[in-house]
């Protein structure tokens, strides 16, 4: 599995890839943990763009790429403190510590 995560936007308009994995490379331990990640927040099956977010032009974009089996999907989301994105925001902050 394959997952990147990038950053945009904010007062600055950055643009960046704040991490990217691949569980292959990972030790069997922390490559499971990162797939039971995916599998509970059920990443496949999510929106593109969650409902329920904030609008505004300086909130910083974050952005979900997972890879798996032939199959993509991407999230992009807001870092606006919205509960529906509660647990994105979570798994950004969980991956980013493999970096």
């Amino acid at each position: 599995m394959k997952i990147s995560i990038r950053r945009s936007g904010g007062f600055a308009g950055i643009s960046e890839e704040i991490t990217s994995l691949d569980t292959g490379k990972l030790n069997q331990a922390a490559a499971q943990g990162v797939e039971n990640l995916v599998r509970e927040l059920d990443l496949f099956n999510l929106p593109t763009n969650p409902p329920g977010q904030k609008v505004g032009a300086d909130f910083l974009k974050y952005e979900i790429t997972v890879s798996d089996r032939g199959k993509q999907h991407t999230i992009i989301f807001n870092d606006d403190d919205a509960p529906p994105t509660a647990r994105l925001r979570d798994f950004v902050q969980r991956l980013t510590q493999f970096r």
